[in-house]
């Protein structure tokens, strides 16, 4: 019986410890799969990790810095700031969008080339000059400004008018530039030269001819030049008769049959309106002389004054007894100067006034060192309220007034030759004459290629133009003031003028705005730098002559196709250089490629993989827990077990003896 229960529990403790084995095996084989596990989420976080997507840094029209997927798109997108990059496949032929070749196949088929291909993208070689923004309106007046800065109206043209002379179009038939080598304008520049070359020899003539008659041995030009000239007179008497000598040389001319000196003439006036005592010239009385001109009066009613010359301001004022007194003061009188003043004469009634104007000098004696008083007197006769007044100058000092006589025998030496009538020293001379016909030859071809020969007009009427031109024939040395004396007087110039008038007109418009400069403008966007814009399609188009192959529209904005396409070979790069020369390049090692991580789902699989370890830390922490209390169950169980078989032998060997 006793050993029967012994036995019994040995079996259950049998029992038991395989039990327990099976559980170890079991805890040890989930921390297997633990193990298994914590590998799995560490590989899906270091995915993560290691998960990038290529960006591409590029600019918009406008300028603007943006990060864009890559993609072919975002690559090839053009912007004035961008780098121009391509894609290049295994054939060596670059990708292009569906929009680049349909506009490359349509040029060539139209047989056009780059122009035409940079015309799709509204690119345009022109000027913006020919705008109201450049020539400020529309129309725009024409100006002519000659060598001494005087302006001369030439007429309004319409923008579109002056674009149609430059360019040759609508109704002009050579541009610009063709008008130059024309027959029409060489022949207007020949014609020119010969009628100059002509009317030099004519002058040269006349002027041989005029120094004769005027300067020659017979004349007593000398005689009296070294005696008016270069003596030292101190008689009036011999001074007036140097005046009437240069008066007599004027009145010869003017009286010459034909004349040779016009009456009408203004040099010649001024010269006898000193010289002539009838026009207000120098006039002798005894020991001094007088002259008489006329100035302006200018009355100032804010401060009640009268300013004669701008020189002289008399200031009238009213004194306790009523009368009128008059103030003076000289306006920029010479340093060391003094001045005085005399009233000889004033009318309350009629308002007219005279006085007497000395202004004193001390001058030096050049011989003796002696220092005088030097006066210079003028009279002044004028009408208060009137705007002129008369001058009477007083010449007191012979050496003053042989000054001005000298002066005069200069301008007349000067000045004759450039004034008379040449025509009036032709006859009796053979010379002359045919000088004059060559000139006159000249001059008809002139006025001919310019204003025809106006054979439709009335003979009386032709007549009277052609010696309106003749008398006016400085108006060849340009062609504008040939438009402007037609404008004037009402006449047509030829078609033979025509592109001599453009030049002139475009001559005249460029002196004002400049020259019109040519370039590239985007008509589609006038702020667009248009330089870098044909720079850009033009190498567009160089690479796409190489070969060229079209891009889907699906496959031109995946950032995955780009991605695997770079990265497995299927495509390689190519930049243009500075040179604007395409060169293959690594996708690697463009600055404007970049990798960007995905931040939130790196958060995201930190979060799992934290929250999965610590799962697999706490189910290894309570697996080992369990496996110590299998190992110590364990333990007990097989002290137990020893202790019971112990038992079981020991009764066993105790009945063996007591039967044998």
């Amino acid at each position: 019986m006793g050993m029967a229960a012994s036995q019994a529990r040995l079996l259950s403790i049998t029992s038991r410890m395989a039990d327990n084995e099976l559980r170890s095996q079991i805890i040890n084989n989930s921390k297997m799969r633990l193990a298994t596990e914590s590998s799995r989420v560490s590989e899906e976080y270091i995915n993560a990790l290691n998960s990038a997507t290529m960006m591409m840094s590029n600019y918009d029209l406008a300028g603007e810095e943006q990060y864009q997927k890559l993609s072919f798109n975002s690559l090839t997108s053009y912007s004035s700031y961008n780098n121009q990059y391509g894609l290049v496949n295994a054939n060596g032929k670059l990708l292009v969008s569906e929009a680049d070749a349909a506009n490359f196949r349509a040029v060539k088929e139209d047989g056009g080339g780059l122009d035409e291909f940079l015309a799709k993208y509204g690119l345009e070689y022109t000027s913006t000059f020919f705008s109201s923004d450049t020539l400020g309106g529309d129309p725009v007046p024409i100006t002519y400004i000659d060598d001494d800065g005087n302006e001369h109206d030439l007429g309004s043209y319409s923008i579109q008018q002056l674009k149609d002379m430059y360019e040759g179009t609508n109704g002009y038939d050579k541009s610009y530039d063709d008008c130059f080598q024309t027959s029409e304008y060489v022949n207007f520049s020949e014609y020119y030269n010969n009628m100059l070359m002509a009317d030099a020899n004519y002058n040269a003539i006349v002027s041989e001819t005029l120094s004769e008659q005027l300067f020659g041995d017979n004349t007593g030009w000398d005689a009296n030049y070294n005696k008016y000239v270069n003596t030292q007179i101190t008689s009036f008497a011999d001074l007036q008769n140097g005046f009437t000598f240069l008066k007599n040389k004027i009145e010869d001319l003017q009286n010459s049959n034909p004349p040779k000196l016009s009456k009408d003439n203004e040099w010649a006036q001024s010269l006898l309106a000193i010289l002539d005592p009838a026009k207000g010239g120098v006039t002798f009385a005894g020991n001094y002389a007088t002259s008489t001109s006329q100035m302006e009066v200018v009355y100032n009613d804010k401060d009640g004054t009268y300013t004669i010359n701008d020189e002289i301001v008399i200031t009238p004022t009213e004194n306790e007894d009523g009368e009128t007194d008059f103030s003076f003061v000289m306006l920029n009188e010479p340093e060391g100067a003094t001045s005085s003043w005399e009233v000889t004469n004033y009318n309350p009634q009629t308002n007219e006034l005279s006085f007497i104007y000395t202004s004193s000098e001390t001058e030096q004696d050049e011989e003796t060192g002696e220092e005088y008083v030097e006066d210079t007197k003028f009279e002044y006769t004028l009408k208060l309220g009137e705007d002129t007044a008369t001058v009477k100058r007083y010449y007191e000092n012979a050496e003053e007034l042989q000054s001005l006589l000298i002066g005069l025998f200069s301008e007349f030496a000067n000045g004759i030759s450039s004034e008379v009538n040449r025509d009036g020293f032709v006859d009796g001379n053979a010379q002359a004459i045919a000088a004059k016909n060559e000139y006159n030859d000249a001059l008809d071809l002139m006025i001919g290629l310019t204003f025809g020969d106006l054979s439709d007009l009335p003979e009386a009427e032709r007549n009277e133009k052609l010696e309106l031109i003749k008398a006016n024939r400085s108006i060849f040395a340009d062609p504008a003031l040939v438009i402007k004396f037609a404008q004037e007087n009402g006449l047509d110039t030829t078609q033979a003028f025509e592109p001599v008038k453009q030049i002139a007109i475009l001559d005249c418009l460029f002196d004002i705005y400049g020259e019109p400069s040519w370039g590239w403008i985007d008509v589609n966007n006038s702020e667009e730098n248009a330089d870098a814009k044909v720079q850009w399609y033009t190498n567009l188009y160089n690479r796409m002559e190489q070969g060229y192959s079209v891009i889907e529209k699906g496959l031109a904005s995946s950032n995955e196709w780009i991605e695997f396409a770079l990265e497995n070979g299927i495509v390689t790069m190519e930049q243009v250089d500075s040179n604007n020369e395409w060169v293959s390049t690594m996708y690697t090692n463009i600055s404007d490629i970049t990798e960007v991580t995905d931040d939130v789902a790196v958060t995201r699989a930190e979060a799992e993989y934290n929250k999965a370890m610590n799962n697999i830390e706490n189910k290894d922490k309570r697996y080992d827990m369990e496996l110590k209390n299998i190992d110590t169950e364990h333990n007990s169980l097989q002290t137990e077990y020893d202790s019971v078989k112990s038992v079981i032998d020991k009764n066993i060997e105790r009945s063996f003896k007591i039967y044998s």
